[in-house]
């Protein structure tokens, strides 16, 4: 990490926190085209693919997968680009308490040019937003197959450029480049933050920002309810509902051959105010009723975490069953 940190460190994340990044980057593949039965679920389940297609752990390390030597260049770049979007999530969840992460490209795609305007060249790809100081944060990520000084340079200078989001200056402006160490294969990132922004100023607004980045999660407990309607959807804890993914190779010992405990059994559980948010009335209880009222009253408790259990400050959570 560069200005202000100038710090390295090794960060960790366990399995479960990786699958929350991977749901909730909100990457622009997700309304490229209509939505209709099970296609979320498959998207989701693609993203897992991919990266486990492109990394492998070894010593504790995630490091490139020998599985990538057949991809040709153009598969590599792309799966590169995929990954730092993933990795970018995680080091804004993890590093710097970002609660909600969303493409911005996603505004145009369902609300319009009009929904996010840039005086700028070119507007940023991420915008976060943490909740506890109402801040928000532009992020540019940029994923390479090795280290591209170039790109990072690119991606600092397109999010040095704005100075104000909605109104205040961004708690951060950050470059996150991503890539693979050329000696070791492990993936390794880098951070540099922009200390002032120049004059670009980027409006959108709030209620379409969280509509956005709960809507994909939430297509995903439709389907299942079209599925299986009686049982897929069941009370885990006081205030949430969850859903059972069939996920495969996670966690698995790989001499047992039951096919069904092989299986990655996977309960993935969202706010029940969130859920019902996007099921009644079109998205609306009453009038009344947006979804930032909803998630400024949405009490999170993150304390118990573990290996089997993870939950983020958004309300999602993850846990192995």
């Amino acid at each position: 990490m560069e200005y202000p940190f100038y710090s390295s460190k090794i960060v960790e994340c366990n399995n479960l926190e990786l699958l929350h990044a991977i749901l909730t980057c909100g990457m622009p593949s997700q309304f490229l085209s209509p939505w209709h039965h099970e296609k979320r679920t498959q998207e989701f389940i693609s993203k897992i693919s991919m990266v486990e297609t492109n990394l492998t752990a070894s010593d504790g390390y995630l490091i490139k997968s020998p599985a990538t030597e057949y991809l040709d260049a153009s598969e590599k770049s792309v799966n590169a680009y995929y990954l730092g979007l993933i990795f970018t999530k995680l080091f804004s969840m993890k590093e710097f308490d970002i609660d909600y992460f969303l493409h911005t490209s996603l505004f145009e795609q369902v609300y319009g040019k009009e929904a996010f305007t840039c005086s700028g060249r070119k507007k940023p790809a991420f915008v976060g937003y943490k909740k506890s100081k109402d801040e928000w944060s532009i992020w540019e990520s940029t994923g390479r197959r090795d280290h591209a000084p170039k790109a990072l340079d690119d991606a600092y200078n397109q999010v040095l450029a704005i100075k104000n989001v909605n109104g205040q200056a961004p708690g951060y402006a950050m470059a996150c480049m991503t890539y693979f160490d050329t000696k070791h294969g492990e993936l390794q990132g880098i951070l540099r933050n922009a200390a002032v922004g120049k004059k670009a100023d980027i409006i959108f607004d709030k209620e379409q920002f969280l509509t956005l980045y709960y809507r994909h999660i939430c297509e995903i407990f439709d389907e299942s309810l079209r599925r299986k309607p009686f049982d897929s959807v069941i009370d885990y804890i006081d205030g949430y509902l969850e859903i059972e993914l069939e996920l495969f190779g996670l966690n698995i010992d790989s001499s047992d051959k039951d096919e069904y405990l092989r299986k990655r059994r996977i309960k993935l559980g969202v706010p029940k105010d969130i859920l019902g948010y996007f099921q009644y009335n079109k998205g609306r209880f009453t009038e009344d009723d947006t979804i930032t009222a909803i998630v400024e009253n949405l009490q999170v408790n993150t304390d118990f975490q573990d290996k089997n259990f993870f939950m983020g400050r958004d309300g999602i959570y993850f846990r192995i069953i």
